[in-house]
């Protein structure tokens, strides 16, 4: 491998998380709908029934469901670690990542989970994007989730 691929593939890398980093920081923002929006393809897949949660098919029910997060929640923080790239080629990424993700309601209810992200990726004119996101459990579910979260 040459050096200029290697020097891409280390970009691209760094690239993916950083998408990763940047939808993590929208979330907990409570506010950054075009932030967060901007992270994914246009017919993406935010899959959270690993979760038992609903699946949100493109950026328009992906925004209904951040609108209504962002409305009830006074409080969010992710925390990403562990990121893994196992497929990574030219348009085209599959990574991983596990999550910490908790939050609070304004009416004082709170949640905490341990997940793990699946990510696939397309590179787009404006660089790297989620195409799909999904997720499942690394530790039992608190009621709290599906008692916060379950309108979409």
């Amino acid at each position: 491998m040459t050096i200029e691929a290697r020097l891409k593939k280390i970009e691209d890398r760094f690239a993916l998380q950083d998408v990763l980093t940047a939808f993590c920081n929208a979330v907990d923002s409570l506010e950054d709908m075009d932030g967060l929006l901007d992270c994914f393809t246009e017919d993406a897949v935010f899959d959270l029934r690993g979760i038992s949660l609903p699946q949100f098919d493109g950026r328009g029910e992906i925004r209904k469901f951040f609108t209504q997060v962002f409305r009830d929640m006074s409080h969010h923080a992710h925390l990403s670690a562990n990121f893994t790239v196992d497929r990574l080629e030219e348009d085209s990424a599959t990574c991983r990542s596990a999550v910490l993700g908790t939050g609070a309601t304004h009416d004082g209810r709170t949640v905490l989970v341990y997940v793990r992200y699946f990510l696939d990726f397309s590179r787009t004119r404006a660089g790297w994007r989620i195409k799909r996101l999904g997720e499942a459990a690394l530790m039992p579910l608190p009621s709290s989730l599906t008692g916060i979260h379950a309108r979409g």
